[in-house]
């Protein structure tokens, strides 16, 4: 009688293990709650990676057969363990799971996966492969310099919203430096009304679509809701895994090159519930990058204590160009290219006529400038060095050729500043010589020296009249406000080959400043005069005679008079 009953027990228990692990888990059931990345310096943990993981569902789990991965390297779970609804367990390797035992439930994963101290995507999967919970972090989950250095886990603050990001993980508070086994020492709601935003839209080949979330989504319930200008049939739409940040749309037909789409798409819903409204973007098809393609727009090389530098490039071709192809470097004391920086380990577009802003600190630079809501940023882990007084930005294609190459110098800068600290460089026109110095010019005192991600405060002004020279307005007043700084003389020839000289002259006819001196012309660009005398003064507030006079290759003198008001504060 005792071997029947304890045969009858052994079955139910058989049974109740095979029916926990025929369960298939959703998505966010079990979720990756606390990262131990670095246990180097220990603060009383064991000197050893982790990770825990917490269910949040209502369901016991057997996590036999369920893997933890960072994309490269794949554990398994192979022993029978029930997880219990809002418990927690320890996964680690087979080496440390009795130091770890001392804290909590713990078990050894096979083959487990390294941890990177600098961020990683790391993923937990059911026994058929399907991913349960996935994050991506990097060491600004921290929000703390020291403690992301090593020796503190990163701790999960709200295991109700495991699509959250930064927001919902930070550093831990345990004085042992993480807290396995037991509540987070960070745990609190975390409330979550933003909507899903949509960051960019790229195309993969010529017949997929990619939109970026700024936050993982649902799939769409109707992909017919999908509208994209100039038309094209849409076959299927899904979420990318293992993050689902990016909507895959799978088209009838394939999308021209160099065409730009409109994408229409419907309300998309986060995990948390929060349903965005019709969101439109732009998308195309890639094309490879030339020279000039791509131009260095804007730098800021000398920024306060504290501050970041910034460099901003701008798309002057009609072309869609992958920012992942590009490099950024600079030279080093022997001229060679050094320092080279991808400027994104991801695809990422950069449209014809938009900007983009590469630093390592966006939140900085943001918070200082104040650009619109629509400037794009590209925050990177480094830069190459760009020091105060003059250096080098190179732009490089994928096939390591110049794209462009600006060598700056600090007496580019406006004359009457005196210091140039906080002070960013504009180009002046996108289509004139990226190394004449005419073409840059200190950001006005109105955009707060600065203009990243969008239109510089110092652009090329409209003409006011046409010939071969033409003057860019009839009044300046270099205030540094952003507004008619400075005039820029404009020429348009038929043919190469002309040589000019300008100079400004006062209404007595006397000389103010020679502003250019058997230059030789290309068939268009410009010359700047900044409102300062030879000596490197103010102009007084008056008229000014501009006086042109140009020869061509036969030796046949030309000249062009006009005149130029200045109103100076001074």
């Amino acid at each position: 009688m005792i071997i029947v009953k304890n045969t009858v027990l052994l079955l139910l228990m058989l049974l109740l293990v095979f029916r926990v692990a025929a369960q298939e888990p959703g998505r966010y059931d079990v979720v990756i709650h606390e990262i131990f990345a670095d246990p180097t310096p220990s603060r009383g943990m064991p000197a050893s990676e982790f990770i825990e993981i917490r269910n949040r569902s209502s369901s016991d789990w057997n996590l036999r057969n369920w893997g933890f991965s960072n994309g490269s390297t794949t554990g398994k779970i192979n022993s029978n363990i029930v997880l219990k609804p809002d418990s927690t367990l320890i996964l680690c390797s087979s080496s440390s799971i009795q130091a770890f035992q001392v804290f909590g439930n713990a078990v050894a994963i096979s083959s487990m996966p390294t941890l990177d101290n600098d961020g990683d995507t790391l993923i937990l999967l059911s026994p058929s492969g399907k991913i349960v919970h996935a994050v991506a972090w990097n060491k600004t989950w921290y929000h703390n310099d020291v403690k992301q250095e090593g020796g503190w886990s990163l701790e999960m603050m709200d295991a109700g919203r495991p699509c959250l990001g930064k927001e919902n993980w930070a550093a831990s508070k345990d004085l042992k430096g993480g807290s396995p086994g037991r509540k987070n020492s960070i745990a609190a709601t975390v409330n979550d009304t933003t909507k899903p935003t949509i960051l960019y839209s790229y195309m993969a080949d010529s017949s997929t679509i990619m939109i970026v979330f700024s936050e993982p989504i649902r799939d769409l319930s109707n992909t017919n809701a999908i509208m994209i200008d100039p038309t094209l049939a849409v076959a299927a739409a899904s979420t990318k895994p293992p993050l689902f940040e990016t909507m895959v749309i799978k088209l009838s037909g394939a999308a021209k090159e160099r065409e730009i789409y409109s994408i229409s798409v419907p309300g998309t819903s986060d995990c948390s519930g929060n349903i965005s409204n019709v969101q439109t973007v732009k998308t195309g098809r890639f094309s490879v990058s030339a020279e000039k393609d791509i131009v260095i727009n804007e730098i800021f090389f000398n920024p306060p204590t504290g501050g970041h530098d910034y460099v901003e490039l701008y798309n002057r071709s009609n072309k869609n160009i992958d920012l992942g192809s590009l490099l950024l470097a600079n030279r080093d004391g022997s001229n060679r290219i050094t320092s080279i920086t991808p400027i994104s380990s991801f695809p990422n577009p950069l449209y014809s006529g938009e900007y983009i802003v590469l630093t390592t600190g966006e939140a900085w630079v943001r918070n200082t400038f104040l650009p619109p809501d629509h400037a794009r940023f590209l925050e990177l882990g480094s830069l190459p060095t760009f020091p105060d007084d003059q250096g080098e930005v190179i732009v490089l294609n994928q096939q390591a050729l110049l794209t462009d190459e600006l060598n700056y110098e600090e007496r580019w800068h406006f004359e009457l500043i005196s210091q140039h600290e906080g002070i960013s460089l504009e180009r002046v026109s996108p289509d004139a010589p990226t190394q004449d110095p005419a073409n840059w010019h200190s950001a006005s005192s109105s955009s707060g020296y600065g203009t990243p991600g969008y239109r510089n405060s110092q652009s090329w002004p409209d003409q006011t009249s046409s010939g071969p020279f033409s003057l860019s307005t009839k009044l300046i007043s270099p205030d540094m406000d952003g507004r008619d700084d400075f005039l820029l003389i404009n020429y348009q020839f038929s043919k190469p080959g002309n040589v000019a000289t300008v100079a400004a002259f006062d209404g007595q006819g006397r000389l103010v400043r020679t502003i250019a001196r058997s230059s030789l012309c290309g068939t268009s660009g410009f010359f700047r005069w900044d409102g300062l005398t030879e000596s490197g003064i103010s102009a007084p507030s008056g008229v000014y005679i501009i006086l042109a006079e140009y020869f061509d290759i036969f030796g046949k003198i030309k000249r062009m008079k006009s005149t130029v008001g200045i109103k100076n504060a001074r």
